[in-house]
């Protein structure tokens, strides 16, 4: 944002929000500068200010039935660019934290008041467009798709929960250090731990290096199946997905979408969904498992209904069926499952029409054949399960979509939050007098978009069962990557890792990709793994041709570990955060974005490869000590 000289108060205050929260060295740009909790509470006035400022234009606005050069001058000093509507919040630099921040409690808090004093439904869906439309968050038909679906669960959270502000609202939204969660009601809720847990004194050592017994599971993951999707058709299209019949064939025939796929804001064709399982079945037959980590539902987030979802799921998981016959599948939910897109009904609310309930009657029913009949029960309670696979081996299945910061739930009732994550508790303690070792499905990474209260408790989960727990598998990013954590009170140790499975779909930027494990059979822990992809530029150069896929790399032999325990990857970290490990990072980024053309061309630069960096080790919202940590060493 460029600070223009103005008079008017609402753009220089969001011009001085940039400028103080702007390092004065950059390093990596969503590093935290020097000073920055000292800056953010004095920004706290500053946000109270724009609010009221905002509020005040918004009621002659209203009142008066037209908006006034000034406030037209605010929404234009606050309106994002649109290379920020295709970014996960989390991708965003720690500069634009704080506009963001001001710019949800202004416009968020008057449409919150707006409704308090009598808004009628239509009142607020109008009013909500047209600033969705001014603030450029999309183009009008989107924001209009997008809040028809949204905004009666949005107003029965407002109507019923009176006590909510703006600040709070955008704190778990936004969920940065420039915008302070002091609401009671959402962070003082505990698991119950048990207490008989051992203090970390040092990282978790693992198993050596991968052996000729070791189990083979693949995982699948972010599928983004998209039943409109149409070879030729504008890939260019500026919504949240393109390459769609209904957005039509541009005159530019580079504008085209590919035949296997686009790098572009486009997802999966069916021939490319088809393919990649039938590529798994043929090339590793010999697999025991296959993890499939959700996300079948393709980008149209505007558009979605359940009629239309549950009929892209039933198809995709009849695919798996036919295609992996005996082999066990384990599927979990991704958060393009639900409708609206995100949305995971929580707390005590008995409108069915908000229900979650037709997405986990029909998971239990497609999932039923590879699952005993007891995780039944929690499919249908929570979309979640348990399924002991052999003796001494445990899969656990959450459903963490329910703490993603878009689930407008937990605006409702966070505490709600907690009974997943007890269960999640609780089973692993039976478990761990089981003796069992336990793998841990969530499509969320916990670093990624989730909550940080409910960050915070499964760190302390993880830490209690460290040593039951041998691995953890996630998706949703669409980035070939892994995360490391750490002790909360001992950040020197590592407790554990999660790996990433990628996606199977090409949006946005990234080849398509799926990843096969090798499992030590007696411990249960990931001993190496390979991950495949296609090149998409290459593909659809021939479309008469099956995709050639091909062994990207084996994490063992790229990065040369004694092993893949939490001790071993942090030994991997350390060397990467020094400036004779620069190539080896740089390796890191190419296969994180899966060798993509489209994300090659834009290169990556020690700056931006810090800030990866920082993502392995980041587990808990504003918690960047570890991050902070690597930055001291990566110049030197």
């Amino acid at each position: 944002m460029k600070c223009q000289v103005s008079v008017l108060l609402g753009a220089a205050l969001l011009c001085l929000v940039v400028l103080v929260l702007q390092p004065s060295t950059v390093r990596a740009d969503r590093l935290q500068p020097k000073g920055y909790k000292q800056t953010v509470e004095k920004l706290q006035k500053f946000y109270a200010s724009f609010e009221q400022q905002v509020s005040r234009e918004f009621r002659r606005w209203k009142q008066q039935g037209s908006m006034t050069p000034h406030f037209r001058h605010l929404i234009a000093a606050s309106a994002i660019g649109k290379s920020e509507r295709a970014q996960e919040i989390r991708e965003l630099p720690t500069a634009r934290e704080g506009p963001l921040c001001a710019i949800c409690r202004g416009f968020g808090g008057s449409v919150l008041e707006f409704r308090r004093e009598g808004a009628s439904r239509e009142e607020v869906f109008n009013t909500t467009v047209e600033l969705c439309t001014m603030l450029n968050l999309q183009e009008e038909s989107i924001c209009r798709g997008l809040i028809d679906l949204n905004i009666d669960t949005i107003l029965y959270i407002v109507d019923n929960r009176p006590e909510l502000s703006s600040a709070s609202l955008c704190a778990v939204v936004f969920q940065s250090g420039a915008c302070v969660l002091d609401d009671p009601t959402f962070t003082e809720w505990q698991v119950e731990l048990d207490p008989n847990g051992t203090p970390v004194t040092a990282s978790k050592a693992g198993t050596p290096q991968r052996g000729p017994n070791d189990l083979k599971i693949v995982q699948i993951t972010d599928l983004h199946f998209d039943p409109n999707y149409r070879p030729g058709y504008n890939a260019e299209c500026g919504a949240p997905a393109c390459c769609r019949e209904s957005q039509g064939v541009p005159e530019d025939p580079a504008a085209g979408a590919g035949h296997w796929g686009d790098y572009r804001n486009c997802d999966t064709p069916w021939n490319a969904v088809e393919d990649l399982l039938d590529r798994v079945a043929e090339e590793h037959a010999d697999a025991d498992f296959i993890y499939h980590t959700g996300d079948i539902i393709d980008h149209g987030i505007w558009e979605t209904s359940i009629g239309y979802n549950v009929r892209s799921i039933s198809r995709v998981v009849e695919k798996f069926r036919q295609t992996f016959g005996e082999t066990p599948v384990y599927n979990i939910l991704g958060n393009h499952e639900a409708h609206p897109t995100n949305v995971y009904e929580l707390g005590e609310v008995t409108r069915p029409d908000f229900s979650t309930n037709w997405l986990y009657h029909l998971s239990a029913d497609l999932w039923s054949q590879w699952l005993p009949q007891a995780a039944q029960q929690t499919i249908r309670l929570g979309g979640y399960y348990t399924a002991l696979v052999s003796p001494g081996f445990r899969v656990i299945a959450l459903n963490n979509n329910d703490c993603y910061t878009f689930n407008w739930w937990i605006l409702f009732q966070p505490d709600a939050l907690k009974g997943q994550l007890q269960w999640l508790h609780d089973v692993l303690l039976q478990a761990e007098q089981a003796g069992e070792k336990v793998h841990i499905l969530a499509h969320l990474p916990i670093s990624s978009d989730c909550f940080s209260v409910w960050q915070r408790e499964y760190r302390r989960i993880l830490e209690r069962f460290r040593d039951t727990i041998s691995a953890q598998f996630h998706g949703h990013t669409h980035k070939d990557e892994f995360n490391v954590f750490y002790a909360s009170e001992s950040p020197e140790h590592a407790v554990g890792v999660a790996w990433n499975g990628g996606s199977g779909t090409s949006h946005t930027n990234v080849n398509p990709n799926y990843v096969v494990y090798y499992v030590n059979p007696e411990t249960y822990e990931v001993t190496d793994f390979e991950s495949y992809a296609y090149n998409l530029t290459s593909a659809n150069m021939s479309p008469d041709e099956r995709p050639a896929w091909f062994r990207m790399y084996s994490f063992q032999e790229e990065y040369g570990l004694s092993d893949l325990s939490p001790a071993g990857v942090d030994e991997m970290i350390q060397r990467l955060g020094t400036p004779a490990g620069r190539d080896e990072l740089r390796r890191y980024w190419e296969y994180k974005v899966k060798l993509a053309d489209a994300s090659l061309a834009t290169d990556c630069t020690d700056e931006c490869l810090l800030n990866h960096l920082c993502e392995i080790v980041t587990n808990q919202a504003d918690d960047l000590r570890k991050c902070q940590e690597l930055s001291e060493t990566f110049f030197d």
